[in-house]
């Protein structure tokens, strides 16, 4: 009989992780039946039963990252992991986001880091990026911005040169779009937009502030936060590189 596992979240039709998940199986010869559960409210009880009915894994994602961890974790503010009998929680949005940039050979050690938006995955990463000589963030909303500040030792942005950049907005509005072409950029600064396939891929482009080559989507931090959740599952790490690459050239 197959495992179960899916993707949770609202409005996720395009969602990539079936097919994510579907080349790691075949690579790990795991007989994986992995489905899109896109529901419009109650999660919670929608995850009880899942696990209940013999469900291995899930993953989650908007808008539920919140709400799952205020029932599932302790310590984290967002998850988009659980696994095992007792549905632990974890996520995996930051150390896929790192494993991304090492794979890609990108160092944020001793540089200047802004992370724009404050959500779910904003959350994780931020978490990973301790080795930042200084790290400002940014939000629309002032008072996740204030909050963070206060559990962490960052900074609000003000004008500081900026080595490197992570945009974990979903969209960006016009007064997005002004704070981002005022950022006072290195002359080798770096984009990392979290996203992949969306608008805001576009607009980075569009906007021309840093090189091309620096420009970076988040396809490499989706495969590698899936398998994370992967390995939590099935205890089996996969080769990310090779379903990169086979991601990249559809």
């Amino acid at each position: 009989m197959a495992h179960r596992s899916g993707v949770l979240g609202r409005d996720i039709s395009y969602s990539l992780s079936p097919k994510i998940h579907k080349l790691f199986a075949e690579q790990a010869g795991i007989d994986l039946n992995y489905e899109i559960y896109d529901i419009e409210e109650d999660p919670i009880a929608f995850i009880y039963d899942f696990f209940r009915k013999g469900g291995i894994g899930l993953n989650i994602t908007k808008p539920y990252k919140e709400i799952v961890a205020q029932e599932f974790s302790k310590s984290l503010d967002s998850v988009n992991c659980l696994y095992g009998n007792k549905i632990n929680a974890t996520s995996t949005d930051g150390s896929g986001f790192i494993a991304d940039l090492n794979s890609k050979d990108i160092s944020i050690e001793d540089k200047n880091v802004l992370l724009f938006g404050l959500g779910g995955a904003g959350k994780s990463i931020l978490k990973e990026l301790k080795l930042a000589e200084n790290i400002y963030i940014a939000n629309r909303s002032k008072d996740k911005t204030e909050l963070a500040m206060e559990n962490g030792n960052l900074k609000r942005y003000s004008g500081e040169p900026i080595h490197f950049f992570v945009s974990c907005a979903e969209k960006l509005d016009l007064e997005s779009l002004n704070f981002i072409e005022n950022i006072n950029f290195e002359t080798k600064g770096t984009i990392y937009d979290i996203n992949y396939k969306s608008e805001t891929n576009i607009i980075f482009a569009e906007l021309a502030i840093v090189e091309e080559t620096r420009l970076y989507h988040g396809l490499g931090m989706l495969v590698e936060q899936a398998a994370d959740s992967f390995e939590h599952w099935f205890e089996h790490r996969p080769n990310t590189e090779k379903i990169k690459k086979i991601l990249l050239d559809e």
